[in-house]
């Protein structure tokens, strides 16, 4: 069957992980958000409503006639639509105004999915506080749950971990919002959190290392190259951001080609061989955490590098009146 996708071409929350999800046959299954108290459901709900952004639509295109309605409430009608079946319903009958109290007892991925719809449907500048606030909310309750630009991802409850996939996810998502280029290594290493979840330990492993290499390739300003090739590159112009007392040849081999020899030797990428490899959940989750620990170290390196040319730019003199801007 055809996956159904929302407003702007992405699969729906509950279509990304519907080998998960049971509907339809009795009472609903969910094997993927965890067990998500009424109470914090209750608080997202609240954001949601607090979210409802009033919105203006024209349902004839030849005509002018408009319809005045929120972000929230196009949000569920259009996962409604999607679905095909009215599974939040928030009014009584046709007379009624949205009852949004009711919103906090929706089966959890659908919840997801309308916040996923919500996202996509708010002004740009809403985004970013319905984002923050939503992942606030997350935070200070132990999900293992993130809102990375409109999608909810999966990140190990481990605090630590969470910190540092959020922060990784965050640093890649603002640099492709300026640099596009950036846009692969971001994808991939959302591809790779997913497949975690699916139990997909393989593909997480080739996404974590496929991201690594992303960044690397855009910071080296190369568009072929392995590993060995890449981590070489990089390290060939940047000797001085390392300590006196260490080998260059040394931090390369030991830190950087940690998640490749981990990428090569799983077989993840390469054929198996006669030894099927058995991959565990520990070991994917490991590479993962060293994507998002070098890439955060590459992109911080970067944009340090990038501030340091900014300030060596020489700059007019007071004197030189042929370099003196016009006003």
């Amino acid at each position: 069957m055809k996956k159904q996708e929302a407003k702007g071409g992405y699969m729906l929350f509950s279509e990304r992980y519907s080998d998960l999800i049971d509907v339809g046959h009795g009472e609903p299954v969910d094997n993927i958000c965890n067990d998500i108290d009424d109470a914090t459901k209750a608080e997202l709900s609240g954001t949601m409503r607090e979210f409802a952004e009033p919105q203006k639509i024209y349902p004839d295109r030849y005509s002018s006639y408009d319809v005045t309605t929120t972000a929230l409430e196009l949000a569920i009608d259009k996962f409604n639509a999607i679905k095909g079946v009215p599974y939040i319903n928030l009014k009584h009958n046709i007379f009624d105004g949205p009852i949004y109290d009711h919103l906090a007892a929706t089966f959890t991925p659908f919840l997801f999915d309308v916040i996923e719809i919500q996202y996509a449907e708010l002004s740009a500048g809403e985004r970013c506080d319905f984002q923050s606030e939503l992942n606030e909310i997350m935070r200070q309750h132990d999900m293992p749950w993130l809102l990375c630009d409109g999608h909810m991802v999966k990140i190990d409850a481990v605090q630590f971990e969470l910190d540092l996939r959020q922060k990784a996810l965050e640093q890649l998502r603002e640099l492709k919002d300026c640099e596009p280029k950036f846009q692969a290594a971001y994808d991939e290493l959302l591809s790779a959190c997913a497949s975690l979840q699916k139990l997909d330990f393989a593909s997480a492993i080739s996404n974590a290392g496929k991201s690594y290499e992303s960044v690397l390739k855009v910071i080296c300003v190369l568009q072929r190259g392995n590993a060995d090739k890449l981590t070489k590159s990089y390290l060939g112009t940047r000797t001085d951001t390392l300590p006196a007392t260490m080998a260059p040849e040394g931090f390369r081999e030991k830190v950087m080609m940690a998640l490749p020899f981990i990428r090569n030797n799983s077989a993840s990428d390469h054929g198996a061989g006669a030894t099927p490899a058995v991959i565990s959940k520990p070991l994917a989750k490991l590479a993962i955490n060293l994507a998002a620990a070098m890439n955060t170290y590459l992109i911080e390196e970067y944009r340090d590098n990038f501030v340091t040319e900014q300030d060596e730019t020489p700059v007019s003199s007071p004197g030189n009146k042929d370099n003196e801007l016009p006003f």
